[in-house]
């Protein structure tokens, strides 16, 4: 997953070149939270934590994580490149960072983080 971040990163192709550069900012920052989501869910289950989110079992794999994730940051893509009007568009990627970076602090906040070594 973080080889997938790092990728997206990287990425300044024709895809999105009307999105403003702040709008591909704050895409790539709910990219990073989704990442950093994805790797406090998969550190932390199967201990005393279980998955909160309705559209997932209690105990979902690691890759059944990881296609969720994948598939649902694609669909907010899709959906926000379909918005021409850009404080639209801004406007959605402030609430999806909200979200999931509130997603972020409360993982965090009740014990669901992460290791990561270089």
């Amino acid at each position: 997953m973080i080889r997938i971040f790092l990728l997206l990163l990287s990425l300044n192709t024709h895809a999105w070149e009307d999105w403003s550069d702040s709008d591909k900012t704050l895409f790539k920052m709910f990219a990073l939270g989704s990442t950093l989501d994805y790797m406090q869910s998969k550190n932390s289950l199967g201990e005393t934590h279980y998955e909160a989110n309705p559209f997932l079992p209690n105990h979902p794999s690691s890759d059944r994580l990881l296609l969720q994730k994948v598939v649902s940051t694609g669909f907010i893509y899709w959906s926000l490149d379909t918005i021409e009007y850009e404080p639209y568009r801004r406007r959605g990627l402030l609430i999806v960072n909200g979200i999931q970076w509130g997603v972020v602090v409360r993982n965090e906040y009740i014990g669901a983080t992460f290791k990561y070594n270089w």
